[in-house]
């Protein structure tokens, strides 16, 4: 091309150099010397530890210049030797399992051979090896005995060096001489070439300069039932012991490090539970307006809590995000119990009991109801535990914390709290408000008088409760959908996919280009999406796994497989709250700025969907195999019109299919007459196809602890192009003969579909949606579904299209979760039914449960939280405390009806008895659950909020409605007989005509 005239080539130790003039700008010697590289050799052909060429005009530039190209200091042998040093040492931590090295680009020593030089002494490439195999021993050449020792006869032939293997006899001359291995070959050491799987980690040197160095990853593995903190130490000290051997200038960076997210996480929560317990206290020392109960309440706290964590320890629960969420959660059913037998302890005391007798009997003439309630609770959770899948090992410490929980509180209720009651409650100094004084005065009167009224007017009550049940639901049907929160931490990763086609070069360049974005989006976003100090970089590191997945860095990622045209980057960033920020301007960024490839910016997930929309398209009608090709395109044409449906849905970020184009191939027919004519079979065309092109193993060079593969193949220049193939021979494996491939075979081009994926032992082909940043699942997939379901209608017979991904997840989790939470309500209807011995009361308690839902609904709409399966869960918790609040105040009517009061005195005098424990209860439960949802993340929000806005209407529907439902049961439908004393000694049957209504509202 003229680029450079009078060539002179310069080789030295470690560079070869090209000396020559040139019209040409160093842009253009660049582009030529790509140019070449691109066509007349193989990118991947070139040495690793290559530094990248530089054009040189001025001598005196010569060390500035190569200092801007200057590769890594250390080799890819080097990392391997470093990183076998740091495995074998961590893997002696007690609390190891196993080290997975991932990035160790393999050694090959390569005999480079010529098809012509080898015919000429008639050879073939599979010769090679018998010859290497003979000369390469390390077989015993047996054993003397002399006396008493044995003496080992060690024949010497195993490779001592690569010289060793170029210094084996071949064959001979025609003269006799001995031909050598060297003189056949060209014998080098190198890497596998091409190479199926790279690790770089992009770090910022001390000037503030971004710097891409290979690397290898190191994922260390713990044993089962260990401590992970103590993991952690075990292994920091192992790397502090082999920092003093290796080189000082070598990088050791934490990629992830899950100790320390355990660590960080477990102080969050624990700081939420103290926040919590604080917040308890300080609503019982304002709702009983006494030191003395709420030290009694500070007090029964952390002795309850003492006691769970050793009975948690004993059924080998640890301290985890879970467990400490559910000390949370449950506070305050702890605290409903202790206010319960606290404030029966000061009621007696202002009835004038002494000390003793009201310490002991305030909790026990309301022990059944405390058991009782206790047990409902612990109805409602402890079939959680049948939850399956991930979720199910997820949340499977929720149920036993809670059970072991309430147990403990029930426990301290009737034991401590008595103790603590006799030694630190007294006598009131002013006498207590008797219920008939309560009725008239101040809020309880205003409650007396307005349940009064509802009582009066209970159909109306109910008709407007009903009327609260609807627009409350039709308010919670616009929410939008979500499975599982994304969780926020310091990493997110990108997905990069191309073609099935393209090389691991192709890969590593649409990665380089990424990793480009992300630290341009990053660094230009970083003063308006994080609150860290100025002067420290919100971006801290990201690590790159080039041709397949890296190893399982996060709980629920499912590391991809081997394969050239899939890349992940790990991006790590100082400021976990700037990652959901950050996901939104990366994704439009890299869909803008890298061309040709399918990525997906993913945060982490605690519960994973691997595709958020994913749309299953399997065949059943392949019964011919003749049919194959007529199959495969059915099953394409059928996911490019399900591809265009998804098209039509706003939101989409990234949409593929995963079995990809077509790719080309060069398909190599066979001839078989013309082949049998000369001994050649398809295997030897096979064979002799790959050795020319890919290699084929011949022996083993063993160096140390080490097996290095020797792999003889065709000279770099003889396979550079395509069109080479061609001129390729093809050796008999049954008589030493070889022939032209084309003399038994033709070659064309052909394009043929290189992956094909299986359901089932069917063929299938997954349609892929990513939703952009924002954008839910549900919203991307709810205006398309029934065109989904139109296009499943009019399929063939023997074809199917399914909705998987998020949707089916959530049906799945849904399904098990209802399935639990019918479980629980026939538990807890069974356990009412024993406590009230009637087998209407307990669906009287259970008519307050739908209005606590529609009202934890109503909460999450008000907070724009969606509704997924953990805002379900926290529905489903809510039954245990509504009904537990409604068993107490039944507790306080029966106490009245015993009495002899009338019905309409007796339902206000419980709510008015109650009422106190109940807005402590309630008030001390939502106040605990603010630190969770605050510190919990998106995770436990939903569950917060649905708790939260539930507790909160079910505390006036447990005061107010539960009273109007009772009268109704009562006094109309006749299902509840309710007796009242009468002068003469006889018990009256309550009417509905009767005239103490009048008298009570009044």
């Amino acid at each position: 091309m003229g680029i450079i005239r009078a060539p002179q080539l310069i080789q030295g130790s470690g560079f070869i150099a090209v000396d020559g003039a040139s019209t040409g700008d160093d842009a253009s010697i660049h582009s030529f010397i790509q140019t070449f590289f691109q066509k007349q050799l193989q990118r991947s052909e070139l040495h690793p530890d290559a530094w990248e060429p530089i054009v040189i005009r001025d001598l005196q530039e010569t060390r500035e210049r190569l200092a801007k190209v200057a590769g890594d200091k250390y080799s890819y042998a080097d990392l391997d030797d470093f990183s076998d040093l740091i495995a074998r040492t961590v893997q002696g931590a007690p609390e190891t399992s196993k080290v997975e090295r991932r990035g160790v680009l393999p050694q090959v020593v390569y005999l480079e051979y010529s098809q012509a030089r080898l015919a000429a002494y008639g050879l073939q490439p599979a010769a090679l090896g018998r010859v290497l195999s003979a000369r390469n021993i390390i077989a015993p050449g047996g054993a003397f005995e002399t006396g008493r020792q044995q003496v080992i006869l060690n024949p010497s032939g195993q490779f001592e060096n690569i010289n060793a293997i170029g210094n084996v006899a071949v064959s001979a001359s025609s003269t006799g001489t001995p031909v050598y291995l060297r003189d056949l070959v060209e014998i080098s050491r190198g890497y596998q070439s091409p190479a199926q799987y790279l690790n770089y980690y992009t770090w910022e040197n001390p000037k503030g300069q971004w710097q891409r160095s290979r690397s290898v990853t190191l994922a260390i593995y713990m044993r089962d039932r260990r401590q992970i903190a103590t993991f952690g130490q075990s292994v920091d000290q192992k790397l502090a012991q082999i920092n003093k051997i290796l080189p000082p200038d070598l990088i050791i960076a934490h990629t992830s490090d899950q100790p320390l997210q355990v660590k960080e996480n477990i102080h969050l929560f624990l700081r939420a539970l103290y926040e919590a317990i604080i917040l308890v206290v300080f609503v019982s020392l304002i709702g009983f307006w006494e030191w003395r109960l709420a030290l009694i309440m500070a007090l029964a706290n952390p002795i309850t809590l003492g006691m769970t964590f050793g009975v948690s320890y004993m059924l080998g629960i640890d301290l985890q995000q879970v467990s400490v969420a559910t000390l949370i959660i449950a506070l305050g059913l702890l605290v409903d119990v202790p206010v319960v037998a606290g404030d029966g302890i000061k009621r007696g005391l202002a009835d004038g009991l002494p000390r003793a007798i009201a310490a002991w009997l305030g909790p026990t003439k309301l022990v059944t109801a405390i058991f009782f309630a206790t047990l409902t609770n612990i109805i409602a959770y402890l079939p959680f535990l049948m939850l399956k899948g991930n979720t199910g090992e997820f949340l499977r410490s929720l149920p036993i914390v809670m059970t072991a929980e309430l147990l403990c509180a029930l426990v301290v209720a009737i034991t401590f709290i008595p103790l603590l009651g006799y030694y630190i409650q007294r006598p009131p100094k002013r006498k207590e408000l008797t219920v008939e004084e309560k009725r008239q005065r101040g809020f309880y009167g205003f409650y007396n008088r307005l349940v009064g009224r509802a009582i009066q007017h209970r159909w109306l009550v109910l008709a407007g409760s009903f009327l609260f049940l609807l627009i409350g639901g039709l308010s919670a049907s616009h929410l939008q959908q979500q499975f599982f929160p994304e969780d926020i931490q310091y990493w997110f990763y990108l997905d990069i996919w191309l073609p099935n086609d393209v090389p691991l070069t192709a890969t590593n360049d649409a990665a380089v280009k990424a990793e480009q974005v992300v630290r341009q989006v990053v660094e230009g976003l970083a003063k308006t999406v994080s609150k860290e100090e100025s002067g420290k970089h919100l971006l801290t590191s990201m690590t790159s796994f080039i041709g397949g997945g890296g190893p399982r860095f996060w709980f629920s990622i499912s590391p991809e497989a081997p394969q050239t045209n899939y890349a992940q980057v790990i991006v790590q960033v100082s400021d976990k709250e700037a990652t959901p920020k950050l996901i939104g301007p990366l994704q439009g960024a890299l869909n803008k700025q890298v061309p040709g490839a399918w990525i997906t910016v993913r945060q982490l997930q605690t519960n994973p969907v691997e595709t958020p929309v994913e749309i299953l398209i399997s065949g059943q009608a392949d019964t011919d195999p003749r049919a194959e090709i007529q199959d495969i395109q059915t099953l394409r044409t059928i996911a490019s019109q399900a591809m265009d449906i998804v098209r039509e849905s706003p939101g989409v970020a990234v949409l593929r299919d995963d079995w990809g184009p077509d790719s080309p191939q060069v398909k190599i027919e066979i001839e078989p007459d013309r082949a049998n004519l000369v001994g050649i079979t398809n295997a030897d065309v096979a064979n002799s196809s790959a050795a020319a092109i890919s290699g084929t193993p011949v022996g083993t060079f063993k160096e140390g602890n080490k097996s290095i593969p020797i792999v003889a193949r065709l000279r770099p220049q003889d396979r550079a192009q395509l069109s080479q193939i061609k001129s390729l021979y093809v050796y008999s494996s049954q008589q030493n003969t070889r022939v032209p491939l084309l003399s038994v075979a033709t070659v064309r081009n052909i394009l043929e579909t290189g992956r094909i994926r299986r359901r089932e032992h069917f063929r299938t082909i997954s349609i892929l949606c990513f939703p952009a940043p924002g954008v839910l699942a549900s919203e991307v997939l709810g205006p398309i579904e029934s065109k989904l379901k139109d296009l499943q209608n009019s399929l063939p017979p023997g074809y199917q299209l399914q909705i998987a991904g998020e949707k089916a997840k959530q049906v799945d989790g849904f399904t098990n979760l209802a399935g639990v939470l019918l479980i629980s309500l026939v538990g807890i209807y069974l356990a009412l039914l024993v406590q009230f011995k009637n087998a209407v009361k307990p669906l009287l308690v259970f008519a307050a449960a739908p209005y606590g839902a529609i009202g934890a609904l109503i909460a999450l709409a008000i907070m724009g939280t969606p509704f997924g399966f953990m805002a379900f869960l926290g529905v489903a918790s809510l039954i245990g405390v509504i009904v537990s609040h409604v068993i107490v105040l039944f507790d306080f009517i029966e106490e009245m009806h015993e009495k002899g009061e009338p019905l309409e005195r007796a339902l206000p005098d419980a709510g008015i008895e109650r009422l106190r424990p109940v807005m402590i209860t309630v008030g001390a439960t939502i106040l605990a659950l603010f630190p969770l949802a605050l510190e919990g993340g998106p995770l436990w929000q939903p569950l917060c909020y649905a708790q939260i806005g539930g507790l909160a209407v079910a505390t006036f529907i447990t005061l107010l409605l539960v009273p109007v439902f009772y009268a109704i049961f009562v006094l109309d439908l006749k299902w509840i007989t309710w007796e009242v004393a009468h002068p003469s000694g006889d018990k009256v049957e309550r009417k509905a005509d009767s005239p103490l209504l009048g008298s009570v509202s009044s």
